[in-house]
């Protein structure tokens, strides 16, 4: 990072220049703003007068010769303010070299994107078809597909909560992973295509780990040459009304189909792209709803600006620095809520591939504690640039020192008196009045002891509904074997799985299924630092284990 780059604060050394990996791209349209990027990521919008500013500065003219330029309402304190401003974005390094376009790119705070292809050449064709949708008649097809898509969901009734409650069999899921990877391609598609009619130009499509999923993105980030707000707020929805319409062609189809393994799936699916629907708007993580959100608000990377802001409250209030800009009405709360949601879709993100990859062994558990690991790295890095600006900007080295003391302090105490129980998932079998807990005989790591509480409940994908409850009884367990819906979501006719089944004794529940999801309870109550310290040891990574994999269990406090 050279001089000019290292803060827009320090005393700028003239003469300078724009980096090779540098841009001024120019409007889209009459009047739009110009776009200064960097290896073509946006970092600022400036208008024309700038850019023209930003086009002057060759790193051989002075502030003065610039404005000379420029022109006679130009003083040489204009110049020097525009870049002042600017340099903290980087665009005056000479350090940034231009990169090559990589398929794989890093966007934090936790995205990897892989770039499949160039999509602009594709989505020119559609645009005919985007121009008749926009049309009046258009709009009204797209109302009366919605209708008729709620109708049908209405039609569905009980079928909507049994998918979501009960196995389902295995062709059913087949069909709507093959949909919904169709469909989320449709989505990102559906951005680029919007951009495309307002005359942009997509510049990637492919995949990527956002937040630890897997999903599809199209990069429209062309779309701030816009000079409409209205434009770019369509751009962004433009995807979750992909969802919205197959959402509604599904639940509309449904209605007209036998009941089958197709119509679980029609329902399933409809239901899901409802909710993929539904997501998207969520303005505090960079789904479509954050980008719709900032485009009708005119503010550039506003999670960054508003996240920026909070850090800057909350170091001055609790570590006692100067204030790095003034206060900036609800921005520091948006931050807030920015920052505890992309905290909680990690955390969902973390439990959601925990199971999958605790189930595969030793290589499982070595990724689990892979990502744990990037995870506290990516905080402490965090933490340490929250404290180092703290410095900067004039905190006290004994106010830092108290509030790293309290806060190692609470996290003691919290490892040391928040109670947990641990919670195994299971399952349960139920025939002539015998009820038996199963679990899988691989990786079935902790015995369940007498006493233990059970919850029984639907295997379903979704909702797991209380049937019942239950009590591990004294009769030792025993080797056995039992359906794959006791232990999955599916129903597959004929599959069974070797299990360890544990005798109980039924307390409460009437209709049981024969077979269902249980939740175990251990009696043994721990601390939260005790149940971490239990799951560490037990995992194949410790040494001495024999690198089976162990149940995946979960704390209540």
């Amino acid at each position: 990072m050279s001089r000019l780059g290292r803060t827009a604060q320090s005393e700028l050394e003239w003469p300078v220049q724009l980096a090779p990996s540098a841009s001024i791209d120019v409007p889209l349209q009459e009047g739009g703003p110009w776009i200064v990027a960097i290896n073509g990521v946006p970092k600022a919008r400036v208008s024309s007068d700038v850019a023209g500013v930003l086009k002057a500065v060759d790193g051989n003219m002075h502030p003065a010769q610039v404005a000379q330029l420029m022109g006679p309402v130009w003083t040489p304190a204009d110049v020097e303010g525009i870049v002042r401003q600017l340099a903290h974005t980087g665009i005056f390094d000479p350090g940034a070299r231009p990169t090559e376009a990589r398929r794989v790119q890093f966007r934090p705070p936790f995205t990897v994107q892989f770039t499949l292809f160039n999509p602009a050449r594709l989505l020119e064709t559609f645009r005919p078809i985007v121009a008749t949708m926009m049309r009046p008649r258009g709009a009204i097809a797209a109302l009366l597909l919605l209708l008729s898509g709620l109708i049908g969901a209405l039609l569905a009734g009980p079928s909507m909560w049994r998918v979501l409650s009960m196995p389902l069999p295995l062709e059913a899921y087949l069909y709507v992973v093959a949909a919904m990877f169709v469909s989320t391609l449709l989505h990102e598609l559906g951005h680029g295509m919007a951009l495309t009619y307002f005359g942009g130009t997509p510049r990637r499509i492919g995949i990527m780990l956002f937040y630890l999923s897997p999903a599809f993105f199209c990069d429209v980030t062309d779309g701030w040459r816009l000079s409409s707000g209205k434009q770019r707020v369509l751009v962004a929805l433009a995807g979750p009304l992909v969802h919205v319409a197959l959402g509604s062609i599904a639940m509309t189809v449904q209605v007209f189909l036998p009941e089958s393994s197709v119509k679980d799936a029609a329902v399933l699916y409809g239901m899901i792209c409802y909710a993929v629907a539904v997501l998207n708007l969520f303005p505090f993580i960079k789904l479509d709803g954050y980008v719709a959100l900032m485009s009708a608000v005119d503010i550039p990377h506003l999670r960054k600006k508003s996240i920026d802001a909070l850090a800057d409250v909350v170091s001055s209030r609790v570590l006692g620095s100067r204030r790095a800009s003034p206060s900036k009405g609800v921005l520091p709360w948006f931050g807030l809520a920015s920052f505890l949601s992309g905290m909680a879709f990690m955390v969902i993100g973390y439990q959601r591939i925990v199971p999958i990859f605790l189930q595969l062994g030793y290589a499982g558990h070595l990724v689990v504690f892979g990502v744990l690991g990037l995870l506290l790295v990516m905080a402490a890095k965090s933490v340490f640039r929250f404290f180092r600006g703290a410095t900067r900007n004039g905190s006290p080295a004994w106010r830092q020192i108290l509030v790293v003391g309290v806060g190692v302090l609470a996290v003691g105490a919290l490892m040391a008196l928040v109670p947990v129980r641990p919670v195994t998932v299971a399952g349960y079998t139920y025939a002539d009045g015998d009820l038996l807990v199963v679990a899988p005989l691989q990786g079935s790591g902790k015995a369940f002891v007498p006493g233990d509480r059970v919850t029984l409940q639907s295997q379903g994908m979704i909702i797991h509904e209380n049937l019942g409850r239950a009590t591990i009884g004294a009769p030792p367990p025993s080797n056995s074997m039992a359906a794959l819906d006791t232990l999955a979501p599916v129903a597959l006719a004929g599959n069974t799985l070797p299990v360890l089944a544990y005798p109980s004794e039924l307390e409460s529940g009437m209709n049981l299924s024969s077979s269902g999801r249980a939740e175990v309870t251990s009696q043994q109550e721990m601390s939260l630092g005790e149940w971490l310290w239990d799951a560490a040891v037990n995992s194949p990574l410790w040494p001495g284990q024999s690198g089976q994999t162990t149940e995946s269990t979960r704390g209540h406090s």
